[in-house]
């Protein structure tokens, strides 16, 4: 009984071991919280929540990619999560937003300080926003995922991003239900230069919600990341029913943040 015992504590230490609360200096002089899981080789992943959330939202799907062998770090952006005391404000002022990327640009540096030589960012709604902007100034990205991003949210936005960030691979992740990121994504797919697939469910929701409603979707990510992904037979693409029809139409405030 006590050689069980000390077994299961043995495999509880292990599966933690290599998990840990961490706090990144950004170039601006901010501290922020992030939750980074350590990796067998080196590939990294950087995770960015929605507005109102927190790191937490991808705790999950981090232990996945840490078991398939990635480094991830899960940022709480400023102003969110564990980087407001118990009790403050959660208000955020206007000029906050633009100034998250340097939260994002500090994961980045926190994995290859750990020996990542090959890095991708994923980002939920203003996280997909930002990722986009982070990946196109940074040539060493190796790739984006955008869950429900939008043309601008909160003054962040990504038509310049887009063209910038040249021909590296992007895989852009909708529900069409969701107007304004569903249009938003499209657009930004025929923008898209390099490798790009536009992947559009149906009632899945916005941002990092389509992880528990979109069963498939946890999979796909997962191959995108690792390299295995493949088109099937009838290819993957636009689809749903969803029209471009005339760009100059499309809000750029949308729904509210998180909203279905």
């Amino acid at each position: 009984m006590l050689r069980v015992v000390l077994v299961l504590v043995s495999f509880l230490f292990a599966s933690t071991a290599d998990a840990a609360d961490v706090t990144l200096k950004t170039s601006d002089g901010v501290r922020v919280h992030a939750d980074y899981k350590a990796g067998k080789g080196t590939t990294g992943v950087v995770l960015v929540h929605m507005l109102k959330r927190s790191g937490k939202d991808w705790r999950f799907f981090a232990d996945k990619l840490n078991s398939a062998g990635m480094h991830t770090v899960a940022v709480d952006l400023r102003h969110h999560g564990a980087n407001v005391p118990e009790g403050a404000s959660t208000d955020i002022p206007e000029e906050a937003y633009g100034l998250m990327r340097h939260d994002v640009e500090a994961a980045v540096k926190h994995l290859r300080d750990k020996g990542c030589t090959e890095i991708a960012i994923v980002g939920a709604s203003i996280g997909a926003n930002l990722a986009l902007m982070v990946a196109a100034d940074d040539p060493d990205i190796a790739n984006v995922v955008l869950l429900s991003p939008g043309l601008d949210y909160k003054g962040v936005s990504t038509e310049s991003a887009i063209e910038n960030y040249g021909e590296r691979p992007v895989l852009i992740v909708v529900s069409k239900e969701d107007q304004y990121s569903a249009r938003s994504g499209l657009l930004l797919d025929s923008m898209a230069r390099g490798y790009h697939v536009l992947e559009i469910y149906d009632g899945a929701g916005h941002g990092t919600k389509m992880l528990n409603r979109e069963p498939s979707l946890e999979s796909l990510l997962i191959s995108w990341l690792n390299g295995s992904y493949r088109l099937d037979a009838e290819g993957v693409g636009a689809g749903g029913g969803i029209q471009a029809g005339d760009q100059s139409t499309i809000e750029t405030e949308g729904k509210k943040l998180g909203e279905d």
